[in-house]
């Protein structure tokens, strides 16, 4: 990849991540009735979907390190892909789902899909900023308006969640799933970006993170 193929790319993706971030960030339309989901639509036990949810931070933990090799192996925008794919695919077991084991695997899906989108997403952009004194505060301002157009939409998506529920107790989630389908498509989208071996994470520096936050 030649310089200027490469400042291409950078320009490109700084453009793309607001608008990406602003509806991949998290889920939307999802928290506010996943449970009702489940209880009133599904009709499965409040104590089955608390079970289920254990499994979300217990696979998150167990999947950080092997993450962390994959985007070493693929590179961020490939695991960004992934990442998305696996998210989509987790709601659409979640809406699909009619017993505890479907559950799980989506659960896993989700922590799967999680995991390499926070591996990925700053580092895709942060990668993109041209190295100089500002690079820190311009990357703190991009990701910060990114930040913002999140919230904006995810206000108007939980106002507008339980009316939809009301309506059919699916539409909600058909909804969050075409959203995780656009920001998949929208992550086909951003380039690589080359990074010298000296810049990449190993997994020995993950594991120190991690002691560190701990």
């Amino acid at each position: 990849m030649n310089e200027q193929t490469l400042i291409q790319n950078k320009k490109y993706n700084i453009k793309l991540f607001p608008f990406y971030k602003a509806i991949s960030w998290d889920l939307l339309f999802y928290y506010a009735i996943s449970f009702l989901f489940l209880t009133n639509t599904k009709g499965i036990s409040a104590a089955d979907v608390l079970f289920v949810d254990a499994f979300y931070p217990i696979f998150k933990f167990i999947l950080q390190i092997p993450n962390t090799a994959i985007v070493n192996k693929l590179g961020n925008r490939l695991s960004l892909i992934l990442g998305n794919i696996f998210v989509a695919g987790s709601i659409l077991l979640w809406i699909l789902a009619d017993g505890m084991s479907i559950l799980i695997l989506s659960q896993f899906l989700s922590a799967l899909g999680f995991s390499l989108k926070s591996l990925t997403e700053t580092n895709l952009l942060y990668d993109s900023i041209e190295k100089s004194d500002k690079r820190n505060d311009i990357f703190s301002k991009i990701d910060g308006k990114s930040s913002s157009y999140y919230y904006y939409i995810d206000a108007i998506t939980s106002l507008t969640t339980g009316f939809l529920f009301v309506i059919n107790g699916y539409l909600p989630m058909l909804l969050c799933f075409g959203l995780c389908i656009l920001a998949t498509l929208l992550s086909f989208s951003f380039k690589e970006v080359e990074k010298t071996s000296s810049e990449k994470f190993s997994i020995l520096d993950n594991i120190n993170d991690i002691k560190e936050r701990i």
